[in-house]
């Protein structure tokens, strides 16, 4: 598991909450967040996930984010 350290790991603001990314294992800051679900495939991302976690994968490491 990645470490929570203040700062997200997708643009490095200090932030005191994070969620984690629907594309990769990244812990992201919320404006990050926001971020992704205007990205063409988010609905990708969360479906693939969902798949994952049905099928009894709770280490899904995503579908890889690129801007």
């Amino acid at each position: 598991m990645i470490e929570w350290r203040g700062y997200c790991h997708r643009c490095y603001t200090k932030t005191g909450s994070y969620i984690m990314s629907w594309f990769n294992e990244n812990l992201i800051c919320g404006d990050c967040s926001d971020k992704e679900r205007d990205h063409p495939r988010y609905a990708e991302a969360r479906e693939e996930e969902s798949k994952a976690v049905k099928s009894g994968d709770f280490n899904f490491k995503g579908i890889g984010y690129s801007d």
